[in-house]
């Protein structure tokens, strides 16, 4: 029994004794950020701002009826398209024409009149010369001449007159367009104070908006604008910037400006509803990189003074990849638009620019690229 409890008791010590011995190790994974990668591109990016305005014709023309009469013929109705000087109706001319017809007449007879005079006076001077004649017989032909003379200015002058009354009794179009209104009927007593018809020039619409005083310095005359419409949305129509007012509104501090738009097929309408994207920066071939990819922080910059004196500044970076790490790399931009930026100085197009993940690193952190 005594033996027993001896092999009992040191088997108890052996046990404490490698209990003292045993070190127990904690093994901690350090942890690695998947991250997505890709590589800036070069191409061509703009600056747009945007506004809404209403499709007006470029030129629009009421046409009147000189003559107050009534329509004998209507050869233009709404929608058809016409050429400039193409007569759009008539008015009752019978005896404008029969006026222009004894007005030829007149100026025929005139005419014949000094003809004969003039033979007159050519036997006259040759007589004269060789002092066949007196100087009153002289003096009789060559006033019959220029009364001759005058005769035929006055008939011309009637004759213009009635021709003109006459050309008046045609309404037509002085410019080429679409008719977008016809105000009489046939057997209409027309009048020169309400509109026959009224022609718009849609080969061009124009689109007038008004610009907000602070971006006035970045729109000029000649800029691009991208043009949507409703009812067009897989077509994008392109404008440009004609008119710019010199002048500021004092109650809405905007400004009037003007957008031409080639219409040639006639799709866009006067009154229809247009948003207006106005290019204000352009760049071509140069660096661009994803907005997402860049992070920004924002911070005060005191400038000396009271507390209050100070501004905010931005500044930009990414990170790359470099030998498995995540770099932080120090970014300036030029232009921008809702999904790129310029880079002008902090990459390269072979960069490999982390674009997923880029805000659960940090600075000289490991990290594994995935696909």
């Amino acid at each position: 029994m005594k033996k027993v409890l001896i092999i009992m008791f040191s088997l108890i010590l052996l046990m404490m004794s490698c209990g003292k011995n045993t070190e127990t190790e904690v093994i901690e994974e350090e942890q690695v950020f998947s991250v997505k990668v890709e590589k800036p591109v070069t191409g061509h990016i703009e600056n747009r701002v945007k506004y809404l305005g209403n499709i007006e014709a470029n030129n629009e023309v009421l046409i009147y009826s000189l003559i107050p009469q009534k329509i004998t013929s209507v050869k233009a109705d709404i929608n058809d398209v016409v050429k400039k000087d193409q007569v759009l109706a008539t008015v009752k001319n019978v005896e404008v024409k029969q006026g222009l017809l004894q007005a030829e007449a007149g100026v025929s007879s005139a005419q014949a009149m000094l003809d004969n005079v003039n033979t007159e006076w050519d036997r006259t001077q040759k007589l004269y010369k060789e002092q066949a004649i007196s100087k009153a017989q002289y003096d009789g032909v060559k006033a019959q001449r220029e009364g001759a003379e005058a005769g035929v200015k006055q008939a011309n002058a009637m004759m213009n007159s009635t021709k003109e009354q006459y050309d008046n009794s045609f309404i037509k179009s002085p410019i080429a367009g679409v008719v977008s209104a016809r105000n009489y009927d046939l057997g209409d007593q027309t009048s020169p104070q309400f509109p026959a018809y009224t022609v718009v020039d849609m080969e061009m619409v124009k689109i007038k908006v008004d610009l907000v005083e602070h971006e006035l310095h970045t729109i000029k005359e000649g800029a691009k604008a991208y043009i949507e419409v409703k009812g067009f949305e897989n077509k994008k129509f392109v404008g440009t910037v004609n008119k710019v007012h010199p002048t500021i509104d004092p109650i809405t501090r905007t400004v009037k400006a003007e957008i031409i738009v080639d219409n040639a097929n006639l799709e866009l309408r006067p009154g229809m509803y247009a948003k207006v994207n106005i290019v204000t920066q352009s760049a071509d071939d140069v660096v661009l990189l994803p907005n997402h990819a860049i992070i920004e922080k924002t911070y005060r910059k005191w400038l000396g003074g009271e507390v209050s004196n100070a501004e905010i500044e931005v500044s930009k970076y990414c990170y790359v990849v470099r030998d498995g790490k995540a770099v932080k790399v120090d970014l300036k931009t030029g232009i921008e638009n809702s999904q790129y930026s310029q880079i002008l100085e902090g990459l390269t197009v072979n960069d490999d620019v982390i674009v997923i993940g880029q805000h659960n690193v940090s600075d000289g952190e490991k990290i594994q690229v995935v696909k």
